[in-house]
């Protein structure tokens, strides 16, 4: 009930912004409902509970058999006044992840272009036609569907959404918007993606956006008002929109904390009042929580003890690959694994070319440390941390963090596994090479070195999986939204 709640949730704020942006006029017909089912994976009942609250706030009319329709009356001046609050509301943030998508969307981007063949060019081609603010939307999606990775796919919604960019196709917010310019930009950007020329690519992208950048800037720039930290709307990363995030939120720091922090050193867990006490969430969310990491293979229920955990560096339990939870996060670690390998390498140029020469001593301490104390195993784990607190754009640090803690769901899978020789040596050499990098001030070695590591861990994990009965197909779900409700 509570995952139904959730879209719901999300349907009623796509449909609210389209109205309030003015996407969506007095007059104008929304999509069936059969075809919201379809679009946003959910039952009938989730999409009739959304639109029935926007009904019930005089949005829209629905009657059985008539589609439905909005009612709301925009004036240009509330039009205006609600854009401006939303984007004062977000400035900092909006400015931030515009760099951020960079670093991340755009190397993934030029991955999905390079994996079309000429039906996927003729696709692309038919979007150039109009250039509506739609097809560029459309453009974009379809273009990250080839990496055949849903987690992208809920980077680019949840970012694009922040962004207010799903809403702006008849926003007079967007005035400067020219189909015109874009048909020109996606016609000259096929002509490089059909010559194979991905510097090309990459250049035009990096100059669109941009080019976008400075004349949202100039559109609004000068009316931004100043609010207070607390009005402000920080960018966050749904993953586990589908599910309870702070439950999953919980898990992840419990995880952290049983190998990097203060259970590192522990055999059991406290019991579940104290913990929901320490943690400010009730016993029954900390219960499921310590179930999912019972099942994760972390930890283990002893009946008249408490909860066992297994800390670093000892054998655990396998996960518990029958349950879909645990496959559903163990498919996820995988989708993480190849978001690093196609943006690290920039990332950490960014980073290591922002930081003072003491931040990057205190990367170079924790590798060393690792080498002393034999856990260079964790070392990666330290160069995701690292990012996600030195890293000059809040964007960079909280999708870092985001992937820092899906990787917790793969340890059990080493710990468990027994015979890990190969990653061992592979994080050993890592961990000496990027010293020596850092040590000689060598950016580029150093992000040439975090990818090299992640291309030879990922097909480790990926034939573990499928060692134990998670199917390629089941390490690539079906994602939440295909954002295709315009078309």
């Amino acid at each position: 009930m509570q995952n139904e709640q959730d879209f719901s949730n999300l349907i009623y704020e796509y449909f609210f912004l389209r109205i309030r942006f003015g996407y969506y006029r007095c007059g104008d017909s929304l999509p069936p409902i059969d075809t919201l089912c379809r679009e946003f994976n959910v039952a009938p009942l989730t999409v009739t509970a959304a639109l029935r609250r926007l009904r019930s706030e005089g949005f829209i009319s629905m009657h059985n058999g008539r589609p439905t329709m909005v009612l709301y009356q925009l004036k240009e001046r509330e039009e205006e006044e609600f854009c401006l609050r939303f984007f004062s509301e977000r400035w900092p943030a909006f400015m931030d992840l515009y760099a951020s998508s960079e670093l991340i969307l755009v190397p993934l981007e030029i991955e999905g272009l390079r994996r079309m063949d000429d039906g996927d060019l003729a696709e692309i081609s038919r979007l150039a036609k109009w250039g509506d603010a739609d097809d560029l939307l459309h453009f974009f999606w379809f273009t990250l569907q080839k990496l055949d990775n849903p987690l992208a796919l809920n980077l680019f919604w949840e970012s694009t959404q922040f962004m207010g960019f799903p809403f702006a196709k008849k926003s007079r917010a967007y005035g400067s918007y020219s189909p015109g310019i874009v048909r020109r930009r996606l016609n000259k950007l096929i002509q490089y993606i059909k010559a194979r020329d991905w510097n090309t690519v990459r250049e035009l992208l990096l100059r669109y956006q941009r080019d976008d950048v400075r004349r949202m800037v100039e559109a609004f720039g000068k009316d931004i008002r100043s609010l207070t930290k607390e009005e402000m709307v920080p960018f966050t990363w749904r993953i586990y929109r589908e599910r309870p995030q702070v439950r999953y939120d919980l898990a992840f720091r419990l995880l952290h904390e049983i190998y990097m922090g203060e259970y590192r050193e522990k055999d059991f867990l406290p019991s579940y009042e104290k913990m929901a006490q320490k943690y400010q969430v009730s016993v029954s969310t900390i219960r499921r929580t310590v179930n999912t990491l019972c099942q994760t293979g972390a930890a283990r229920a002893i009946n008249g003890r408490g909860t066992q955990i297994f800390t670093a560096g000892q054998p655990c339990d396998a996960p518990d690959f029958e349950s879909p939870a645990i496959r559903r996060s163990l498919a996820y670690f995988v989708q993480s694994f190849e978001l690093l390998i196609y943006t690290c390498e920039g990332v950490t140029r960014s980073l290591l070319s922002s930081v003072s020469q003491a931040d990057k001593d205190i990367l170079a301490g924790e590798l060393k440390n690792n080498l002393l104390t034999g856990r260079t195993e964790f070392s990666l784990w330290c160069y995701l941390l690292y990012v996600g607190k030195y890293s000059p754009l809040e964007g960079i640090r909280v999708i870092y963090r985001g992937i820092y803690s899906l990787f917790l769901w793969g340890y059990p899978l080493k710990a468990s596994f027994g015979n890990s020789e190969r990653a061992d040596n592979a994080l050993m050499h890592f961990t000496e090479l990027m010293l020596s990098k850092l040590v000689k001030n060598d950016v580029d070695g150093c992000a040439v070195t975090v990818r090299e590591l992640l291309s030879q861990m990922f097909p480790y994990a990926r034939q573990y999986l499928l060692e134990h009965g998670i199917k390629e197909e089941e390490m690539r779900l079906t994602p939440c939204i295909h954002l295709q409700l315009t078309t």
